[in-house]
C-alpha cells in the first residue's frame, strides 16, 4: 500500500529530475556536493522559520518530525553500525534508556553511557577515561539535575551536527553547513535579528500553546529579557537543524549509491533495516501523537518531549562507544 502511494510521487520526482538535468546534473551525480547544498538549504530554511514563526517551529516541529527523527536516530546509530547484534550491550543499555523515557532522573539515563563504556572493545586505559567522563557527568546530574538537564537539552541539539560531521566522509564543503549553523546561532544570541523577529510576530497564526515568554522560563530560566528570548530563538533554530541532520543529511551520506534513489527504494531500504513490526509501531506512535496534538497541542508536545528524552542519552552512549572503539560506521 505504501509503495502504491509513493508511485505517483516517484513519477513526479522523475519528471522534475529530467526538467532540471541540464543545470543540476552535477548535484545528482556528486553526493558530497548535493549534501552540502541540502545542508545549506536546510539551515537557511530553519533560520528563516526561526525569525518569522518561532512558535510554529517550537510547537509543530516535535509533533510532525519527532517520531521520524527518533527512528532515524535508532537506524543510523544502532542498526547500521551493527550494534543491535551485540545483544548483551543493547539489552543492558536499553533498561536505563527506557526508564529515562518513562520519567526517570538524568543519572539513570547516563547509565546507558556507562554500559557503552564498559562494553567497548578497547583497552582499559581508554575505558577508564570513559568511565571518568561518565562519573563527572553523573556527579553534575545528581548535584543539580535542573541545571544539568537544561545544559543537556541545549547541547543535545548540536550533538546531531557533531555526529554527522564526525561520521561522514571527509569533505570540506560540509564545513559551510557547520559555519552557517554557528553564524545563525550567534546572530540570534547577540540580537542582530531582534527587529525582524518583532516585526514578524504579528504574522504568526494564534496557536494554543504558551508564548515565547513561557518558553523562556523553560529554556532560559533566570535570564533577563531580551537575552532570554534570544536563547529560545537559538534553541528553536538548533532544534530545526537537528531534525534536518537526522532526516536529510545523514540519510544522504549513509546510502550506498551516490545518486538519489526513488522514494519506493528508500522505503524498501527502511523496511529492510528496521523491519515491519518496528515501522508499524513507529507509524502508530506518530499518528497517535499527531491526533493527540489536534486535541491538545500543549499536552501532546509535553508528552512527546518526555518520551523522547531517552534518545539524547542514546546519542551520548553511542558517541562514547564509537570514540573508544575508534571507528566510524
Amino acid at each position: 500500500m505504501i509503495e502504491a502511494l509513493l508511485a505517483p510521487v516517484d513519477a513526479l520526482r522523475s519528471a522534475l529530475y529530467r526538467a532540471l538535468a541540464p543545470c543540476c546534473a552535477g548535484l545528482f551525480a556528486d553526493r558530497a556536493r548535493r549534501v552540502a547544498w541540502l545542508g545549506v538549504g536546510s539551515v537557511v530554511l530553519a533560520f528563516g522559520l526561526t525569525v518569522t514563526v518561532p512558535l510554529w517551529l517550537l510547537a509543530l516541529g516535535p509533533l510532525l518530525l519527532g517520531v521520524p527523527h527518533l527512528l532515524a536516530d535508532f537506524r543510523y546509530l544502532v542498526v547500521r553500525p551493527g550494534l543491535h547484534r551485540r545483544a548483551a550491550l543493547c539489552g543492558l543499555a536499553a533498561v536505563p534508556l527506557l526508564a529515562c523515557g518513562l520519567g526517570a532522573p538524568a543519572w539513570v539515563g547516563l547509565l546507558a553511557m556507562a554500559v557503552a563504556v564498559l562494553g567497548a572493545r578497547c583497552g582499559w586505559a581508554l575505558r577508564l577515561a570513559g568511565l571518568a567522563a561518565w562519573a563527572a557527568m553523573t556527579c553534575a546530574a545528581t548535584a543539580d539535575e535542573s541545571a544539568f538537564v537544561l545544559a543537556f537539552v541545549h547541547l543535545h541539539n548540536a550533538m546531531a551536527l557533531v555526529l554527522w560531521w564526525a561520521l561522514r566522509p571527509r569533505d570540506r564543503r560540509a564545513l559551510t553547513v557547520v559555519a552557517l549553523v554557528m553564524a545563525g546561532a550567534a546572530l540570534l544570541l547577540v540580537g542582530a535579528l531582534d527587529p525582524v523577529v518583532a516585526a514578524a510576530s504579528g504574522w504568526q497564526m494564534p496557536l494554543a500553546i504558551p508564548g515565547l515568554d513561557a518558553h523562556a522560563q523553560a529554556y532560559a530560566p533566570g535570564a533577563e529579557a531580551p537575552f532570554a528570548m534570544r536563547v529560545v530563538l537559538s534553541f528553536a533554530f538548533l532544534q530545526a537543524v537537528h531534525y534536518a541532520v537526522w532526516l536529510r543529511l545523514v540519510p544522504e551520506d549513509a546510502r550506498q549509491r551516490p545518486a538519489p534513489r526513488p522514494f519506493r527504494a528508500s522505503w524498501r531500504a527502511l523496511r529492510d533495516d528496521l523491519g515491519r513490526p518496528l515501522l508499524g509501531l513507529a507509524l502508530l506512535l506518530a499518528l497517535g501523537i499527531a491526533t493527540w496534538g489536534a486535541l491538545d497541542l500543549i499536552a501532546a508536545r509535553a508528552g512527546y518531549l518526555r518520551l523522547a528524552t531517552f534518545h539524547g542519552y542514546l546519542e551520548l552512549a553511542v558517541a562514547a562507544l564509537l570514540v573508544l572503539e575508534r571507528r566510524r560506521p
